[in-house]
Parts: C-alpha cells; structure tokens; sequence
C-alpha cells in the first residue's frame, strides 16, 4: 500500500497553520493564546509524517528484496528443470549406449578371467622375449580399456545425481529467503497501513481543532470589537457638534484595513464589514500547484485569498451562510470585473462555497 506522503504532509500542514493563524488573530486582537495547543498538535503530526516515510521506504525496500529473492528462485527453477532435461537425455540415449559399453567390458573381463590359465600358457610359451612383451601390452590395454568403460559410466551418473542434489539445495535455500522477504514485506506493509490510518486520524483531529480555535478567534474578534465600539460611543457623547463636523470631513463610514497607513486617531484596530462577491479557484481550472504572488503554493489546504488591492499578509475575515473563516491575502485577483475575492481551496470548502461557485460573501479586516 502506497501513502502520498507530500500531499498528506501539505494537507496536516494546513491544517495547522490554520489553527495558529486563528491564534495569531486572538493575540492581535485580545492578547489570548489560542495557537499554543493546535501549533503543539502540528508537532505531532510532523513526527507521524517522519515515522510514515521511514516506513514507506522500509516497505519499498522490503519489496526489492523480495522480488530478488522470488527471481533467484525462478532462475534456480530454470536450471533445475534444463538439468532434468539432460538427465532424461541421458537416460534415454546416452545411457543404453554406455551400458552396452560397460556390459561388453564386463563380459571380456570375466572371459580374460576364466581364460587366464591358457593365458598365462599362450605368454610363456612366446617365440621370442619380443613376442611375450608384445602379447602382455596387449592383454593390459584390453583389461585398461573394459576397466575404463565401467568408471565413465559410474562417473556419469555420479555428476549428474551431485548437479541435481546441489540445484535442489540451492532452491531450498532460496525458498527460505523468499519467504523471509515475503514475512518482512507483509510486516511492514501492515505496519504502513496503521500508521496511515492514525495520520489520518489525526488528520480529523486537527480539522476539528483548527476549526474550533478558528470559532474561538473570531468570538474573540467580535467581543473586542463591540468592547471597541462602546469606548468610541462614550467617546463621542462628550463633543456632539465636534463629532458632527468629524463625521461630515470623512466622507465614507467604511474604514481602511489596518497596517494600511489609513486608519485615524479614534478608529478601532479592525475594520467594519463589507460585502462583495467573491469566487474560489484551485479546483478543476489548473492552479492547483500554482505559484500566488506571494511565492506560496496553492494547495487542497490553501487557506489564502486573492484581492486585488489589499496588501499581502494582511489577514481577512469572511462570513457566508452563517460559517466564518479567517484567511491571509497571498495573491492578486480576482480578474473578473464586480468581484473582489478569489478564494484559495481550504477557505472555500470552511464556507460550503463550493457549491456556490459565486456568490456574495461577507468580509472584513483584521
């Protein structure tokens, strides 16, 4: 079983920055520590993406090893059955033929047995010395030659039973280390597979957290703001006509994001709501993999947004359908006139705006 480990990795990666950001906003805002405990569960996420790739690629090497030992014993099978071949050839031609060989050296040995005594006569009763040692290197090289006949038989056979009985070992022996390989390669694939269940059981843990510290970030938000708003109405209440004339000077009741350089004295540190349309891309239009203007990675778990003139790293709160997410603007767009946000996979799916394609949405920064 294989495990994309680089999109797993990218997804829990995600998730968590998610969770931090949330608890990045609540210190903005009120000085809480929301991201402690999901940035603490990133930790442990990264530990099980280290512990799945070591075994990853103990599953992968277990694997080589035992597709070299099944090939040995497929080699080793070949060899056998080409041995088996020659000893059916053997027995079949080359033996008949040998054991005539070896029966007819037989029998003239037994005769030059049984006739040894006229033999001996025939040897004694020589013309010349010549004629006698002429007659014994003759009766020698026969004896040597039937002699001879039998020990190529014996030999034969005994070479072809050794090459037999070594090829049998030989494959015992590789069977053995098949099955070994085959053990160690079931081990770790099982091994593998429960460590890619808990990765994504974690997976889900981190989800639910990321979301709860994101609903906890943005209460946050909410409390700090209308605690805001309170001061600024007390505030006002002491100069009306001053307050009046301010009012008239601003000529908008929309403030700017802040970090922006147009925030003024009197102002809280985040800025009204604004509706707008927004759309999502990622999915299904090839910028999956893409590059945003910031240099991150669009990935399943992006949790940007495009806006067209609204600093990079400035962070956004977005409202749809009674769900709220907060996102950080990492690209430029979107390109289509009347829109105002494009959002990057995660945030759209946190909204259930996947089925909308387009809608308005509301938003305001942090």
């Amino acid at each position: 079983m294989y495990v994309n480990s680089a999109t797993s990795t990218s997804r829990k990666s995600g998730f968590a920055r998610i969770a931090c950001v949330a608890g990045l906003t609540a210190v903005l805002v009120g000085g809480s520590c929301l991201g402690v405990a999901p940035c603490s569960a990133y930790a442990a996420t990264a530990q099980t993406e280290t512990e799945l790739a070591a075994l990853t690629q103990q599953v992968n090497s277990a694997a080589t090893t035992y597709q070299q030992a099944t090939d040995r014993v497929n080699e080793l099978n070949e060899q056998i059955s080409e041995m088996a071949d020659e000893i059916l050839d053997f027995e079949q031609n080359k033996l008949p033929e040998q054991q005539q060989k070896a029966s007819d050296a037989a029998a003239n040995l037994y005769k030059l047995h049984v006739a040894s005594p006229n033999v001996m006569s025939m040897l004694l009763n020589s013309a010349s010395l010549g004629d006698l040692i002429t007659q014994g290197k003759y009766l020698t090289t026969i004896q040597d030659d039937n002699t001879a006949e039998l020990e190529r038989l014996n030999a034969m056979h005994e070479e072809l039973e050794a090459k037999m009985e070594e090829l049998s070992s030989a494959k015992d022996e590789a069977e053995q280390e098949q099955q070994k390989a085959s053990d160690a390669l079931t081990s770790a694939q099982s091994a593998q597979a429960q460590m890619a269940a808990r990765a994504q059981s974690e997976d889900a843990a981190e989800a639910e957290a990321a979301r709860k510290a994101a609903e906890e970030a943005a209460a946050t938000t909410a409390q700090m703001q209308q605690q805001g708003s309170v001061s600024n109405s007390n505030g006002s209440s002491q100069g009306s006509n001053a307050g009046s004339a301010g009012s008239a000077g601003s000529g908008s009741s929309t403030q700017q994001p802040s970090g922006t350089g147009g925030s003024s004295s009197g102002t809280t540190s985040t800025s009204s709501w604004k509706s707008g349309v927004a759309s999502y891309y990622g999915i299904g239009d090839g910028f999956m993999g893409g590059t945003t203007a910031s240099g991150a990675i669009v990935t399943e778990s992006s949790m940007g947004v495009a806006m067209l003139n609204v600093p990079l790293g400035t962070y956004v709160e977005i409202s749809y359908g009674g769900r709220s997410v907060i996102a950080v603007v990492n690209d430029r767009g979107p390109y289509v006139h009347g829109r105002v946000i494009d959002m990057q996979p995660a945030v759209a799916r946190a909204l259930g705006f996947l089925s909308v394609g387009v809608g308005t949405v509301q938003y305001r920064f942090l």
